[in-house]
């Protein structure tokens, strides 16, 4: 089904996804560890949007077959709709690119309705990532979220009425005092609406973030393995029964909504990304901008490059990364990539937190939630 183990594809250094990151926020989640300020000046908005097109024209030489475009952040939806077309207007002009583009944006649920999706689908947007992470008042307000579940529901119908049919509903799990009922309400809230895909993250306190900083003081608590093992199998369970299959990790989606452009991360495909704290696979060699947003336009208002980081791919590398990558996809790997480690191989087989069919090793939902020690073991 996945293609991330062809040679000739993975041979080929052709750039088929773009990435754009837009940083700006109303506010800032206490959760999120993603490059992001809350904006207190929209003209700042026209003079990044002019440095992302200025940065892109940086790589003006490399060879592009384009298939996707993904606009993330941040909350690209801060933007004017006129300035997401004129971002891909601009690509579009400048790079080689093929007729059925899918092109994501992530939006916020109080900030786009009709009018605004109307515009983008005329612009050639056609995949919608709503940000909603609950329909559930008081998980909303756990997760530091301004908007409401009605504001969720609202964007969704208007951007199926303005006849964006691709639309994903993020959600995250694991929140302070969720219980596996309040769950499956959230989860049959989700279900009724008219989406294609649905996208179920575990909560997580990264030390740096004020949530991280919370749980460290013991002002907030995560919910013990087991139960959040028993959200994971709700969630895969009553998704798959809807019509939802899962393809990864952490994504869900009925039969011919797979998200194109993050296949291309997971898969191996090479992509570009652009903005402040981008990262970037192109010619065999990952590369990542600087996450200090005042650095990234100075730099590149100077005509020069925001990457601060570099990693060539030696052939072990890639062996590595096949492993990390391919163990997210339901599809698994080819047992020929973890050869060297079958004992390793059959003790978790052995413990049932993975399992072998047709050469390829699967992790079972209790191995997708120790996924990082497996991986880590198997490298």
């Amino acid at each position: 089904m996945f293609d991330f183990l062809n040679k000739d594809a993975i041979l080929d250094c052709m750039i088929k996804g773009i990435y754009i990151h837009i940083p700006f926020c109303i506010n800032k989640c206490p959760y999120c560890d993603f490059t992001s300020v809350a904006f207190v000046d929209k003209d700042i908005f026209r003079r990044y949007l002019n440095l992302l097109k200025k940065e892109f024209l940086l790589y003006k030489d490399k060879n592009f077959n384009i298939q996707t475009i993904y606009f993330g952040g941040g909350t690209p939806s801060v933007f004017p709709p006129e300035y997401i077309e004129e971002i891909i207007d601009f690509i579009a002009d400048n790079v080689k690119t093929v007729n059925n583009l899918e092109i994501t944006i992530e939006v916020n649920p109080e900030t786009y309705r009709y009018k605004e999706f109307k515009q983008l689908l005329n612009a050639g947007v056609n995949r919608i990532s709503i940000g909603a992470q609950s329909l559930n008042e008081k998980v909303l307000k756990s997760l530091g979220r301004w908007h409401s579940p009605k504001d969720v529901v609202e964007t969704v119908y208007s951007a199926a009425d303005a006849g964006i049919e691709n639309i994903n509903m993020d959600m995250i799990y694991g929140v302070q005092g969720q219980t596996l009922k309040g769950l499956e309400e959230d989860l049959k809230g989700y279900t009724q609406l008219p989406v294609k895909h649905i996208s179920a993250y575990m909560l997580t306190a990264y030390e740096e973030t004020p949530l991280g900083q919370m749980v460290k003081r013991g002002e907030y608590s995560l919910p013990e393995e087991d139960l959040l093992l028993d959200m994971f199998k709700l969630i895969d369970g009553f998704l798959n029964e809807k019509g939802f299959d899962r393809y990864e990790l952490s994504n869900w989606a009925k039969k011919g909504y797979h998200c194109k452009h993050n296949l291309f991360y997971w898969t191996g495909e090479e992509f570009l990304g652009i903005g402040v704290s981008a990262w970037s696979l192109v010619d065999n060699e990952r590369f990542g901008n600087t996450k200090n947003l005042y650095e990234y336009m100075e730099k590149i208002n100077k005509g020069q490059s925001a990457v601060l980081f570099r990693d060539k791919l030696s052939p072990e590398e890639k062996r590595k990364e096949k492993i990390i990558l391919g163990l997210r996809l339901a599809e698994g790997i080819d047992i020929e990539l973890v050869k060297d480690k079958m004992d390793f191989v059959n003790q978790i087989v052995s413990d049932g937190l993975a399992k072998i069919e047709n050469n390829r090793l699967k992790l079972t939902p209790e191995g997708i939630m120790v996924s990082n020690y497996i991986t880590a073991s198997l490298i």
